[in-house]
């Protein structure tokens, strides 16, 4: 009876490991992606605030994560 813990224990902590090995890997840096940076696309915020506000719909949008674009450094500098 004591087995049935610990080997609850390891498979939980088995699961838990793939878990993190298989997340997304979009935004890691790569060799290709060292000339772009990821930024918050206020143009699109703009456009479904604008929405919500004039829509029929009494809905509120609220931001959890705010929608990116991705630029190249060089334009970014240049703004």
């Amino acid at each position: 009876m004591k087995i049935l813990p610990l080997a609850l224990a390891v498979t939980a902590f088995a699961v838990m490991a793939t878990g993190c090995n298989s997340t997304s890997s979009r935004y890691a840096a790569s060799s290709d992606d060292d000339e772009y940076v990821y930024v918050v696309d206020w143009e699109k915020v703009y456009l479904v605030e604008k929405a919500t506000r004039e829509g029929n719909a009494n809905v509120d949008t609220v931001w959890i994560n705010y929608p990116k674009k991705r630029v190249k450094k060089s334009e970014l500098a240049s703004q």
